[in-house]
């Protein structure tokens, strides 16, 4: 095998260069994302004059009640 000229090692190099960069942002895309829990906003007061809504939530324990959820 011929040795290779400063132009074609130059060309060898970066073609290297773009694969390794290209495994890594696949492998950076693939890694799951982990994300730390956002701190939980703070309620703000209610002083009475404005009404609260509840939503009517079905929890297992209880027989569900078409009624109470609006169905």
């Amino acid at each position: 095998m011929y040795p290779l000229t400063p132009l074609q090692s130059l060309a060898l190099l970066c073609i290297v260069l773009a694969i390794v960069a290209c495994i890594l942002c696949i492998a950076r895309e693939l890694r799951p994302q982990t994300r730390t829990p956002a701190p939980a906003a703070q309620r703000p007061e209610t002083d009475g004059s404005t009404p609260v809504v509840r939503i009517a939530v079905h929890r297992p324990n209880e027989p569900y009640d078409h009624e109470k959820h609006g169905l």
